[in-house]
Parts: structure tokens; sequence; C-alpha cells
């Protein structure tokens, strides 16, 4: 009989409850992934900004001159994510559907499986620093994710994190 993998169970049980039921994690703040395409809305546009080699107040400034109306929290986050991923070589086609996961996909594959994603992530603030010190923990060390998704989760959950208590729906609290 094959067992099933329980890494692949905590990837693929919030994406099948977001797909059964819409995202039930739509409460949380969008990461860069998502931001991306809001900001820069076309192929042209998407493979111009991935080939910027930028820092995250660079692109802060860009993405303030692209889309004005951007949330500021929005903005950092989606800048903190291209500080880290970009530049990157990427056909027009394949450039938003090829972005790596941003902090809040990682949160949601690799945080809950092991504690409640309220009490073990969303009611902390931290700031960068404070949430890679998360890895080095002998319970966090074992987490499968490279040194640029640590940076990737890190800079989101700096940005977003702590969210307000009323913001969690009650059934995902505690």
């Amino acid at each position: 009989m094959m067992r099933a993998n329980p890494m692949i169970l905590a990837f693929l049980i919030p994406v099948g409850l977001a797909v059964a039921e819409g995202d039930p994690f739509d409460f949380m703040p969008d990461g860069g992934r998502a931001l991306f395409s809001v900001v820069f809305t076309d192929a042209a546009s998407q493979a111009r900004a991935l080939a910027q080699d930028r820092t995250a107040e660079d692109w802060e400034n860009e993405i303030a001159k692209t889309a004005p109306t951007l949330a500021a929290n929005q903005a950092k986050t989606l800048a903190a994510y291209l500080s880290v991923i970009a530049p990157r070589e990427m056909s027009d086609a394949e450039t938003a559907t090829a972005l790596p996961p941003d902090g809040r996909d990682l949160a949601l594959t690799q945080c809950q499986s092991c504690h409640s994603l309220f009490s073990g992530y969303l009611m902390h603030r931290r700031d960068s620093v404070g949430w890679m010190a998360t890895f080095a923990s002998p319970f966090h060390s074992g987490i499968p994710m490279t040194d640029t998704e640590k940076m990737i989760f890190a800079d989101y959950s700096a940005i977003n994190m702590p969210m307000r208590f009323e913001d969690v729906p009650p059934e995902l609290r505690f």
C-alpha cells in the first residue's frame, strides 16, 4: 500500500480547500506573486520588471510610480519579493505563471502542518531578522525551504504580521 507524503499533503490540503470552498485564507494579505500581476499588468511590463536588479527601496519607488494607489504594505510586500527574486529571465508567455512561491504561499504550505497558523504565525510580530531566526530552532531547521524562500517568507511576514485579531475568521483562531 502506498503512503501519502506528509509534505505533499501539507501543500495539497490548503490548495484543495481553496479550490473546493473558495480561498479560506483570503483574509491573509496578498503576497508578491498576486501583487505582481496587479502592478505589472501585461506580459511585456512583467518581463521588463523581472529583468531588473533593484533593492527593495528602489522597487518601492518604481512601484509607487507604476501603481500609485497601491496600499503601502502591498507596495512593500511586492518590493521585498522582487528584490529577492529578480532579476530573472522569462519569456513574455511565462512571466506571471512561473514566479516562485511568495511569503503567503510559503506560510500556507509550511507553517500549518505543524502548528496553528493563528497562534504560531499570524499573531507574531518580528522583523525580517527575527523571522529568519525561527529557522535556526531545532523544530524549524528541517523545513524544506531554500535560503531564498526563507528570505521571501521572512520579508512577507515582517511586513504583514501580526494580523489584527478581528481580521482572522473565528474558525481559524487558535
